[in-house]
């Protein structure tokens, strides 16, 4: 395998709670009511702006409301997680096997680095790479991951994700997908996707190597 590719949130660690009190600090910020709990859990991954956009936020206040989101979580959303058990024992041992490591995630690159390294998650990843002015989408954003790694070979590399976004970026990109079931989609959401293989737990992935 020349290269394993990780999405972040929901993937390698539960970040959950900081992005939904970020969510719902954002709103209030704007002035929009602010969701059930439940209802900010629903869709975790999209870009903030999608979902933003989607619970009805009017368009003239998205990006003042997602600023108010980036800023909360700079500040205080990066702390309030935790990787997921088993994932720095995963990477390490990955790290040890050979493959080049890197992330394809929806949160902006200058923001994922910086939320890896918090976590020590960082040390074994050689290209950490999010969302920017130009790569919005999963799809784009794993286009870049790649590029950033040297042009792997598709069929020689893993997109290990939680959401449909990971798997239809994968397949849209040749490189084969994992769906993890620990994360914030469902099984049933992975398989719709056409996810090729699914794993329970980090060391499933080494199993499947």
């Amino acid at each position: 395998m020349a290269a394993v590719v990780f999405d972040i949130d929901g993937t390698l660690l539960d970040s959950a709670p900081g992005i939904v009190a970020g969510y719902a600090h954002a709103l209030a910020a704007v002035g929009f009511p602010v969701p059930s709990e439940e209802v900010l859990r629903s869709d975790l991954g999209p870009p903030v702006g999608d979902l933003f956009a989607t619970l009805g936020l009017p368009a003239d206040r998205l990006a003042e409301g997602v600023a108010a989101y980036r800023s909360y979580y700079r500040e205080q959303g990066m702390d309030q997680a935790a990787p997921y058990p088993g994932i720095a024992e995963l990477l390490d041992t990955l790290a040890a096997a050979g493959p080049a490591l890197a992330t394809a995630t929806a949160k902006l690159t200058s923001v994922a680095g910086p939320f890896l390294a918090r976590h020590g998650l960082d040390r074994h990843l050689s290209v950490v790479n999010g969302t920017d002015d130009t790569h919005h989408t999963k799809t784009e954003t794993l286009t870049r991951t790649l590029e950033l790694l040297g042009g792997p070979e598709p069929a020689r590399v893993l997109m290990v994700g939680d959401r449909h976004s990971d798997i239809t970026a994968g397949r849209a990109c040749g490189v084969r997908s994992v769906g993890v079931l620990w994360g914030y989609g469902s099984r049933a959401e992975l398989v719709d996707a056409g996810a090729d293989h699914l794993i329970s737990s980090p060391a499933e992935l080494l199993t499947l190597l």
